[in-house]
């Protein structure tokens, strides 16, 4: 979970009608949750109340080692006024992709799993 905090940019992973897709992300870790923000009328927007996996990793191709951390759980729109203005002081930056990305995303994680890889 410490690592989880480490970074600003992660991937979620969730499952649409023509299977897996995968969305990099920027991020904050807010208490136990993880956060991003996309569009409203985005695919992750729409995903709210589906179970998604989120990843982050660091990998160092000249030491040849790093890690990976996967959190599952819940995705959820965040609407709590309080809330959102926590959100917006945590970021620390916009979203790369660009455009109107307001609509804060929630994930609740449940399952938190990991590895570390170093060189041998």
């Amino acid at each position: 979970r410490r690592l989880l905090s480490t970074h600003g940019i992660g991937r979620v992973a969730l499952f649409t009608a023509e299977g897996p897709a995968i969305f990099p992300v920027n991020y904050v870790v807010a208490g136990d949750d993880i956060a991003f923000r996309t569009s409203g009328e985005a695919l992750l927007a729409r995903a709210a109340g589906t179970e998604v996996a989120f990843e982050v990793d660091r990998i160092d191709d000249a030491m040849k080692q790093g890690w990976s951390v996967m959190a599952v759980g819940e995705v959820a729109g965040v609407t709590d006024g309080d809330a959102l203005q926590r959100l917006d002081a945590l970021a620390r930056s916009l979203p790369w992709a660009g455009g109107h990305r307001t609509h804060w995303m929630s994930i609740t994680p449940v399952r938190v799993t990991g590895r570390r890889v170093a060189r041998q």
